[in-house]
Protein backbone atom coordinates (compact mmCIF):
# COMPACT_ATOMS: atom_id res chain seq x y z
CA UNK A 1 0.00 0.00 0.00
CA UNK A 2 1.33 3.35 -0.97
CA UNK A 3 1.75 6.53 1.02
CA UNK A 4 -0.33 8.10 -1.75
CA UNK A 5 -3.47 6.93 0.06
CA UNK A 6 -2.37 8.82 3.16
CA UNK A 7 -1.83 11.99 1.14
CA UNK A 8 -5.19 11.47 -0.59
CA UNK A 9 -6.91 11.00 2.76
CA UNK A 10 -5.27 14.12 4.20
CA UNK A 11 -6.27 16.16 1.15
CA UNK A 12 -9.88 14.93 1.39
CA UNK A 13 -10.12 15.72 5.12
CA UNK A 14 -8.55 19.16 4.64
CA UNK A 15 -10.96 19.95 1.80
CA UNK A 16 -14.06 18.84 3.71
CA UNK A 17 -13.00 20.17 7.11
CA UNK A 18 -15.15 17.58 8.86
CA UNK A 19 -15.29 13.87 9.52
CA UNK A 20 -18.20 12.52 7.52
CA UNK A 21 -19.31 9.17 6.05
CA UNK A 22 -17.04 9.63 3.04
CA UNK A 23 -13.97 9.98 5.28
CA UNK A 24 -15.01 7.03 7.44
CA UNK A 25 -15.63 4.84 4.38
CA UNK A 26 -12.30 5.93 2.87
CA UNK A 27 -10.40 4.87 5.98
CA UNK A 28 -12.33 1.64 6.49
CA UNK A 29 -11.98 0.57 2.85
CA UNK A 30 -8.34 1.56 2.27
CA UNK A 31 -6.71 0.71 5.59
CA UNK A 32 -6.94 -2.41 7.75
CA UNK A 33 -7.90 -0.21 10.68
CA UNK A 34 -11.19 0.32 12.48
CA UNK A 35 -12.10 4.01 12.23
CA UNK A 36 -13.59 3.91 15.74
CA UNK A 37 -10.10 3.11 17.09
CA UNK A 38 -8.67 6.02 15.09
CA UNK A 39 -11.30 8.35 16.58
CA UNK A 40 -10.48 7.14 20.10
CA UNK A 41 -6.81 8.06 19.56
CA UNK A 42 -7.77 11.37 17.96
CA UNK A 43 -10.09 12.17 20.89
CA UNK A 44 -7.40 11.48 23.51
CA UNK A 45 -5.27 14.15 21.88
CA UNK A 46 -2.49 14.92 19.44
CA UNK A 47 0.41 17.25 20.22
CA UNK A 48 2.74 18.98 17.78
CA UNK A 49 6.06 19.70 19.49
CA UNK A 50 8.26 22.46 18.08
CA UNK A 51 11.83 22.41 19.30
CA UNK A 52 14.11 25.42 19.58
CA UNK A 53 16.52 26.46 18.30
CA UNK A 54 16.64 23.59 15.75
CA UNK A 55 13.10 24.02 14.44
CA UNK A 56 12.61 20.25 14.63
CA UNK A 57 9.02 19.04 14.88
CA UNK A 58 7.67 15.87 16.46
CA UNK A 59 4.12 14.63 16.86
CA UNK A 60 2.76 12.84 19.90
CA UNK A 61 -0.49 10.88 19.90
CA UNK A 62 -1.92 10.06 23.31
CA UNK A 63 -2.57 6.34 23.60
CA UNK A 64 -4.57 4.40 26.13
CA UNK A 65 -1.55 3.92 28.39
CA UNK A 66 1.35 5.74 26.70
CA UNK A 67 2.24 8.63 24.48
CA UNK A 68 3.38 7.61 21.00
CA UNK A 69 5.92 9.42 18.85
CA UNK A 70 4.65 9.69 15.27
CA UNK A 71 6.62 10.69 12.21
CA UNK A 72 3.78 11.52 9.81
CA UNK A 73 3.03 8.88 7.18
CA UNK A 74 6.16 6.95 8.20
CA UNK A 75 6.58 5.70 11.78
CA UNK A 76 4.91 5.28 15.17
CA UNK A 77 6.54 4.18 18.41
CA UNK A 78 3.55 2.03 19.47
CA UNK A 79 3.68 -1.76 19.84
CA UNK A 80 0.91 -2.16 17.24
CA UNK A 81 3.12 -0.51 14.60
CA UNK A 82 6.10 -2.64 15.56
CA UNK A 83 4.11 -5.88 15.61
CA UNK A 84 1.74 -5.43 12.64
CA UNK A 85 3.85 -3.23 10.36
CA UNK A 86 7.49 -4.02 11.04
CA UNK A 87 7.37 -7.69 12.07
CA UNK A 88 4.21 -9.30 10.62
CA UNK A 89 3.67 -6.90 7.71
CA UNK A 90 -0.12 -7.17 8.11
CA UNK A 91 -0.57 -3.47 7.40
CA UNK A 92 1.40 -0.35 6.61
CA UNK A 93 0.07 2.03 9.26
CA UNK A 94 -1.36 2.09 12.76
CA UNK A 95 -4.29 4.01 14.23
CA UNK A 96 -1.95 6.64 15.68
CA UNK A 97 -0.54 7.58 12.26
CA UNK A 98 -4.08 7.93 10.88
CA UNK A 99 -5.13 9.96 13.96
CA UNK A 100 -2.15 12.31 13.50
CA UNK A 101 -3.08 12.90 9.85
CA UNK A 102 -6.69 13.50 10.84
CA UNK A 103 -5.74 16.03 13.53
CA UNK A 104 -3.28 17.86 11.29
CA UNK A 105 -5.78 18.05 8.41
CA UNK A 106 -8.49 19.42 10.71
CA UNK A 107 -6.08 21.67 12.62
CA UNK A 108 -7.17 20.04 15.87
CA UNK A 109 -4.03 19.52 17.90
CA UNK A 110 -2.10 21.18 20.70
CA UNK A 111 1.21 22.92 20.10
CA UNK A 112 4.08 22.85 22.57
CA UNK A 113 7.24 24.92 22.25
CA UNK A 114 10.18 23.03 23.76
CA UNK A 115 13.94 23.26 24.00
CA UNK A 116 15.99 20.86 21.86
CA UNK A 117 17.23 19.02 24.94
CA UNK A 118 13.63 17.85 25.55
CA UNK A 119 13.66 16.12 22.16
CA UNK A 120 16.79 14.17 23.04
CA UNK A 121 15.42 13.15 26.43
CA UNK A 122 12.20 11.96 24.76
CA UNK A 123 14.21 9.80 22.35
CA UNK A 124 16.21 8.32 25.23
CA UNK A 125 12.96 7.54 27.06
CA UNK A 126 11.63 5.74 23.98
CA UNK A 127 14.86 3.77 23.62
CA UNK A 128 14.55 2.54 27.18
CA UNK A 129 11.14 0.97 26.36
CA UNK A 130 12.70 -1.33 23.79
Amino acid sequence: MSKDLLFEMQKLITKKGIIDDEIINFVNSNFVINFEKVLESFSRGVIKNRYKPSGRISWIVIGEEDKHLVYPKLYCSCQEFYKNVVINRKRNYCKHIIAQILSEALGEYSIKELEDKKYYSMIKELESKF
